[in-house]
């Protein structure tokens, strides 16, 4: 422990940080046993919660890069790109919804989108992107399929990695991690439509 507290202030956070990303990761993957048969809700509710603060209130260290061409994509167009992706994805995919659509379902997919791209698109694309642009878009797409897999199972992987790269390059190209959240979650509403 003091081997830690004796590294540089900068170096410390980047190592708190990837400390607290694979918790969370760990919390993600572990939503089927955590969430059980009790209360399940509840449970979820509480997960994605912690999630989201965790996600949106992580201090991240001072970044130096540019992300995307200055201006070359700004805030409402990434959006409108990355909804007209998803929406032409669900109108090719058709299939049905796995849910029966309520309040509820909207509700706390809505909560699992936004905490999602906290957790993924903020803080975890912080800590990757001194790597480069590319890896912070590919790791944490990759760090996001990954992770639903105990929820929906191995055929889901390409789906949510496609899904994940989309949310990673409108992070990077817009600069802002709220464009992949609402994305997400018109995303997750097109899902049980």
């Amino acid at each position: 422990m003091t081997a830690i507290l004796d590294r540089p202030p900068r170096e410390r956070l980047r190592i708190q940080t990837t400390a607290v990303v694979a918790g969370g990761l760990a919390l993600l993957v572990a939503r089927p046993l955590l969430a059980g048969d009790g209360r399940p809700t509840a449970t979820l509710i509480t997960i994605f919660v912690t999630l989201l603060a965790v996600g949106a209130c992580w201090p991240l260290a001072a970044q130096r890069y540019e992300v995307g061409r200055s201006g070359s994509v700004t805030a409402w167009s990434g959006l409108a790109l990355g909804i007209g992706a998803f929406g032409l994805g669900r109108l090719l995919g058709g299939g049905h919804p796995p849910v029966v659509l309520s309040a509820r379902i909207i509700a706390l997919n809505t909560l699992a989108a936004v905490a999602e791209e906290a957790f993924f698109r903020r803080l975890t694309f912080a800590l990757i992107r001194p790597g480069g642009a590319a890896l912070a878009v590919v790791g944490s797409a990759l760090l996001f399929a990954v992770a639903h897999v105990t929820v929906y199972g191995w055929w889901v992987l390409p789906i949510d990695l496609a899904a994940g790269l989309v949310l990673g390059w409108q992070r990077q190209a817009t600069g802002r991690w709220w464009v992949p959240a609402l994305t997400h979650v018109v995303a997750n509403v097109l899902v049980v439509l």
